[in-house]
């Protein structure tokens, strides 16, 4: 073929990548996105079928053919496989063998990804074959590539004094275990309490002030050396020992308010047209990792602005329904979405509004739904009910509802669009 038919126009290109990104798409779900007119579309398509970067599979429907050809390089091989027996560092004790729990521990990550990670030779493995340690299989140390905040001199002295204060093998299990940060803290605390066993509080006080001043690894407040103290002598060490060190840390949510009158800093590193993209992906259901590669942007980027805009639609839509509800309010109706999620739904004017929480629970001039309001819910429901939304939207599921049901609201695609805008930039 010619060079000079190899050449694409600028729509071409476009239409490509956005083929690329839908890998099955039809000229309806691109003309809005391309904003040409059906004449120069189809011409740009019949142009890609003569070049083989895309096919024809049925009369409105095509498939993007473009393909590299994908080499597959060899892959570096696994510092070791799981293996049986000991080797001749087994008792090592700057090198311990750990569990796959205590890995967890000191990562901050959960057992199945340590596991995972196992299975796959990321670390030197072993099968477990001593009784006292839990778990199937065991980890070298050294294999985690931890970054050291110790050098050897440090950790050896650091070692030798802390053996001496271990009061259980429980408490020199945690030590082994722990990362270098989580060693300099355990022996900070286990040489205060041996330091202060017989003192009194006016003692202890005055002892944490020149200690403090002579030693500054050893500072510590009295208020916080207390409650260690409490809770050690109460529960033992690992009550004490930090919680971004426990797994228990990671079942913690994290709520963080997203301020939705600034637009997140995601949208500074966007231009004008790759926004106007997402946008109408948006309105148009396109999955995060299709849009990502016709904005030509990572998926992160994708789903914090899609998040950022459902939020947007439902305070929009929370603060419509507050309005009329002080005015006239309700009982709302109840549904729930896989058994578990419950979603509050109210009526006004013939729109149908949610919330994850009803308004007031004990207000006493609330008024039940009538008939219409009632049929429009049900309505809305079944809708919603169809959708089958995947179970990872359970946790901001109230936005996902509002946005669907804005848009079931707003049918014209251009309405949508405009007030999109309106609502975001506005």
């Amino acid at each position: 073929m010619a060079a000079s038919t190899m050449k694409l126009t600028i729509l071409e290109m476009k239409l490509l990548k956005i083929a690329k990104g839908l890998n099955k798409f039809t000229v309806y779900n691109i003309t809005p996105i391309l904003e040409e007119s059906d004449e120069k579309i189809q011409k740009a398509i019949s142009h890609l079928l003569e070049l083989n970067y895309i096919k024809q599979i049925s009369d409105t429907e095509y498939l993007y053919t473009h393909t590299k050809k994908i080499i597959h390089k060899p892959q570096p091989k696994a510092a070791t496989s799981i293996t049986y027996g000991n080797n001749e560092d087994d008792n090592n004790p700057d090198d311990p063998w750990l569990t796959i729990d205590e890995v967890a521990l000191l990562l901050n990550n959960k057992p199945d990804t340590v596991l995972r990670k196992c299975l796959k030779c990321n670390y030197i493995v072993k099968l477990n074959t001593n009784k006292e340690l839990s778990g199937k299989y065991l980890i070298k140390k050294s294999s985690l590539n931890l970054y050291p905040e110790l050098n050897d001199d440090e950790r050896k002295f650091l070692d030798k004094e802390t053996k001496k204060l271990f009061h259980n093998k429980d408490e020199e299990r945690l030590y082994i275990t722990s990362s270098d940060r989580g060693k300099k803290f355990i022996y900070k605390f286990l040489k205060l309490f041996k330091m202060t066993e017989n003192l009194s509080s006016v003692q202890i006080r005055e002892f944490l002030k020149v200690i403090g001043m002579q030693n500054p690894k050893l500072k510590v407040s009295y208020s916080l050396f207390y409650t260690k103290r409490k809770r050690y002598y109460e529960e033992g060490l690992r009550a004490i020992f930090p919680k971004s060190f426990m797994s228990d840390y990671l079942k913690q949510e994290v709520t963080t308010k997203t301020n939705l009158n600034r637009l997140p800093k995601t949208y500074g590193f966007l231009s004008t047209e790759q926004i106007e993209i997402l946008y109408k992906c948006f309105l148009f259901n396109i999955p995060n990792s299709q849009t990502s590669k016709i904005a030509n942007t990572s998926i992160t980027t994708v789903e914090n602005i899609t998040k950022y805009v459902r939020a947007k639609i439902y305070d929009k839509q929370y603060n419509e329904l507050l309005e009329f509800y002080r005015n006239d309010p309700q009982k709302p109706l109840v549904r729930a979405f896989w058994e578990e999620v419950l979603i509050d739904f109210y009526c006004y004017k013939n729109t149908v509004y949610v919330t994850r929480k009803p308004i007031n629970d004990f207000n006493k001039y609330a008024r039940p739904l009538n008939d219409d309001e009632i049929r429009e819910i049900r309505r809305l429901y079944s809708f919603l009910y169809r959708k089958q939304f995947a179970r990872t939207t359970q946790r901001y599921f109230e936005h996902h509802v509002a946005t669907a049901l804005w848009k079931e609201y707003n049918c014209n695609y251009e309405d949508q669009l405009n007030k999109l805008y309106a609502l975001i930039h506005g």
